[in-house]
């Protein structure tokens, strides 16, 4: 009997024992095939992202996005789906693309600045794919925030939201004596976020913006006052110049001016209000994923604090992981500028095609040293610098790794032995700033998803069938 011949479900139990690549082959061989594949979502446990493979970065005083990864050899065979870490493919209307900036990553798709059309792109690095969104009605992509969802491992299909600031619009101390009517609304004193809050939503499933409104369960996290307090620009700070989000089992959670992260759920409509665990105004912060889910990490005065977000029954907890002193590890040898030469490099014009494998972080060998962490928190040491000039890049999504950069310099951070790996200089050539550091990190975990459904993919990955 042929195999072609088999029920569907004999049939995808053969397929199913086949590796990834194998399995790739063969769904391109007949359309039968190919429909039972997909019909089994036999695909879908090897295409969904699994290992980290580069750092996006956006740096401060700087023009351009870089991609940071694994030191790669020019004589390693090509591989089967290259990451284009400079975003090559990007549409340029015929010019060289001078500025980018990489807003948000979400399982493998990028949400990009782009020059063109409504200033927002999604694109995949692995497939070389991209789609220009069109602009939306309401709200702008320039005084909003915007930040992606997407779950490779539910759906192809991905959202893009526009979160608005809060208002403004100050009332005036003389409104009542120049209008005789009281302010309406009084924006000082409005609760923020408002609800229902209605943010504008791009979906690839239609392939147009829609106003949603969301609204809220339980308390609001002050008034626009409140907010107003929380300064607006955490790069004093050494922050992001816009905060972080992130996608997980189906909420979106952002950090928000305001010191609380709103949780969106996107099937109920609903949002909830889920305040900081700790004082974060002069601390270094980051909101990411890690093996536990949720978690939230800050540096302040040399002290590396994290928290895990429980949920319960609808109840949000944060729950402290660890905290760790990183006086000692200013003192490495890597970080203190003795030598380089890590087993990670920065992207550039003039290295772009010189390496042809990706290959992924390797946890266990990459140039790793231990250091006996100090275990007094409050112990303050009579230093000038006190090295508290670290920040987080991110946290490994499925190991328990924090990234950190000190002064360029990128160390990998086990949270559990305190083992430590220097990762290379993330510092580009074309950089002249000396003082600085990058603005955003976004850890890259690249997925090999079928298509962008609505956008312009004229830069199809050859293995698709």
């Amino acid at each position: 009997m042929e195999v072609a011949a088999l029920p569907d479900d004999a049939l995808a139990g053969v397929l199913r024992r086949l590796p990834p690549w194998s399995l790739a082959v063969a769904r391109c061989i007949c359309k039968a095939w190919r429909d039972v594949t997909d019909a089994h979502a036999l695909l879908l446990p090897h295409l969904h992202p699994h290992s980290v493979k580069g750092i996006f970065l956006n740096y401060m005083d700087h023009s351009r996005h870089h991609f940071f990864s694994h030191r790669r050899s020019s004589s390693s065979p090509r591989a089967f789906s290259e990451i284009d870490g400079s975003l090559g493919f990007m549409p340029n209307n015929g010019r060289r693309v001078e500025w980018s900036a990489v807003f948000d990553h979400c399982n493998g798709l990028l949400l990009c600045e782009h020059e063109w059309e409504s200033g927002l792109c999604v694109c995949n690095p692995a497939t070389r794919q991209r789609e220009v969104l069109p602009r939306p009605e309401e709200g702008s992509v320039y005084s909003s925030l915007a930040y992606l969802a997407f779950d490779p491992a539910v759906s192809p299909h991905y959202e893009v939201f526009l979160i608005p600031p809060e208002p403004k619009t100050p009332v005036p101390s003389n409104h009542w004596m120049l209008t005789k009517q009281p302010a309406e609304p009084p924006y000082h004193l409005m609760e923020w976020p408002p609800s229902p809050y209605r943010l504008e939503v791009f979906s690839s499933r239609t392939g147009q913006w829609e106003g949603i409104d969301f609204v809220r369960e339980g308390q609001a996290a002050g008034t626009v006052q409140d907010m107003r307090l929380d300064p607006l620009d955490l790069t004093m700070f050494g922050g992001p110049r816009w905060r972080y989000a992130v996608f997980h089992q189906g909420a979106l959670y952002v950090h928000c001016r305001g010191s609380f992260v709103m949780r969106l759920s996107l099937s109920q409509g609903k949002y909830q209000v889920i305040k900081f665990p700790a004082n974060i105004e002069h601390g270094k912060v980051y909101l990411g994923k890690s093996t536990h889910g949720v978690c939230f990490g800050i540096i302040h005065e040399s002290q590396l604090r994290v928290w895990i977000l429980i949920e319960s029954c609808g109840q949000m907890e944060w729950v402290s992981k660890c905290q760790h002193n990183l006086r000692k590890l200013a003192s490495l040898p890597n970080v203190s500028g003795k030598f380089m030469g890590g087993p990670w490099v920065i992207e550039e014009d003039n290295n772009i095609g010189e390496s042809e494998e990706s290959r992924e972080w390797d946890s266990d060998n990459d140039d790793i040293f231990t250091v006996e962490v100090e275990d007094n928190r409050n112990e303050i040491e009579d230093d000038e610098y006190h090295h508290d000039n670290f920040y987080i890049l991110g946290f490994h999504p499925y190991e328990e790794v924090v990234f950190l950069v000190q002064q360029f310099e990128v160390l990998a951070y086990h949270l559990d032995t305190s083992k430590i790996q220097y990762m290379g200089n993330c510092r580009p050539k074309c950089y002249t700033l000396n003082h600085s550091n990058a603005y955003e990190s976004f850890l890259y975990t690249p997925c090999v998803i079928g298509r962008l459904l609505h956008g312009d993919n004229t830069d199809q990955n050859p293995s698709e069938g």
